[in-house]
């Protein structure tokens, strides 16, 4: 019999903020995938590891494996990493062995690790999403301020959007997820809009490096672990 795989998210930065269900999961799996950056920076697994020497679990009874998902935007590569990742994975499940994948955040909010879970679910194998604490939901508790109340609407804006101005100008909530690069081009669309004195960001939320603004302007450049709030 074939094992499942469970793609489990662990959430946006604070151990605390894992859910009972992904430690129940964690704890069963005798093999973990954690992904690594070129780097071999391995956030949610170092976030794993610091809730789960608070429930007294460890992983040395089990299999780690480290999966590489490239940094890049160039869709070839990312394939080829895709495909090797779910390869080596379904070889463990071949073997009647459950595997938890787990990511950073939520596994249904653009997270890498739902192109393994899609190549795996569709090759034939029994899947399971366990979901996350979204970074944006924690970034507006952090805030302590609501995304959004009674009908107003929320946007959800990767950070490179082409259309992301279009966006911003449209009413309710709105949230930019990862703005990579430069912060400068989205202060300025903001402060077009007249936003930017309504927008907050924080970096690395619930991450050591923690840093927030509660007012975008001062923001700096920042790097792929940042949220602005547009309230």
């Amino acid at each position: 019999m074939k094992g499942t795989l469970y793609c489990v998210g662990v959430g946006p930065g604070d151990p605390e903020l894992l859910t009972l269900k992904a430690l129940k999961i964690i704890r069963t799996c005798p093999v973990l995938a954690v992904p690594q950056s070129r780097t071999g920076v391995v956030t949610a697994q170092g976030i794993l590891m610091k809730a789960l020497d608070g429930c007294g679990i460890t992983i040395d009874d089990k299999t780690v494996i480290a999966m590489d998902f490239p940094m890049t935007r160039d869709d070839q590569v990312l394939k080829g990493a895709h495909e090797k990742a779910a390869r080596r994975l379904m070889d463990e499940l071949d073997e009647g062995r459950d595997v938890c994948l787990i990511t950073l955040g939520c596994p249904t909010v653009y997270a890498t690790s739902i192109y393994v879970h899609r190549l795996i679910r569709q090759a034939g194998y029994a899947t399971e999403i366990v979901p996350g604490v979204p970074s944006f939901c924690a970034v507006a508790a952090e805030l302590q301020q609501p995304l959004c109340e009674k009908d107003e609407a929320l946007i959800v804006i990767p950070g490179n959007h082409k259309h992301r101005r279009d966006l911003l100008a449209l009413d309710g909530s709105k949230v930019i997820m990862k703005p990579s690069g430069k912060l400068g081009p989205i202060q300025d669309e903001l402060r077009d809009l007249q936003l930017l004195d309504k927008t907050a960001m924080i970096e690395r939320c619930g991450l050591p490096g923690e840093t927030v603004y509660e007012k975008a302007a001062a923001a700096k450049d920042t790097g792929y672990f940042a949220v602005l709030l547009v309230k």
